[in-house]
């Protein structure tokens, strides 16, 4: 079980990091903080959206913070810390296999849903 938050930062930044070689952009690397954004223009209710926040892992205090875009898809259901803004996820101070298979499932769920509403 890890415990240090370097650690489970880089940890699930390194699950994240392959999503950036289908179809999203880095906004933020840096030591605390890694998110990915999709960049693709589109059209969403006669309003034109040019970037859209898709996840991203960062430490925020003493714990570390994973969160997801959850615009048009329910979170309610899974246990996650309501972040604002359409997002959603983990704050998590440990970190175990169990809990690293959770996160990278969720994320894969966001990606599938980011295909599926063709935002990527």
């Amino acid at each position: 079980m890890k415990t240090d938050l370097v650690e489970i930062f880089q940890t699930i930044r390194a699950g994240i990091q392959p999503y950036a070689t289908r179809g999203y952009t880095v906004h933020e690397n840096s030591e605390n903080g890694y998110d990915l954004y999709s960049e693709k223009n589109i059209e969403l209710d006669g309003e034109k959206v040019t970037e859209r926040f898709f996840t991203g892992v960062y430490i925020n205090g003493d714990v570390v913070e994973v969160k997801i875009n959850t615009d048009e898809f329910s979170a309610e259901n899974h246990d996650l810390h309501d972040f604002g803004d359409h997002k959603a996820g983990f704050k998590i101070s440990t970190l175990d296999d169990a809990k690293l298979k959770e996160v990278e499932t969720l994320v894969e769920i966001i990606h599938t849903n980011f295909k599926e509403k063709e935002w990527i």
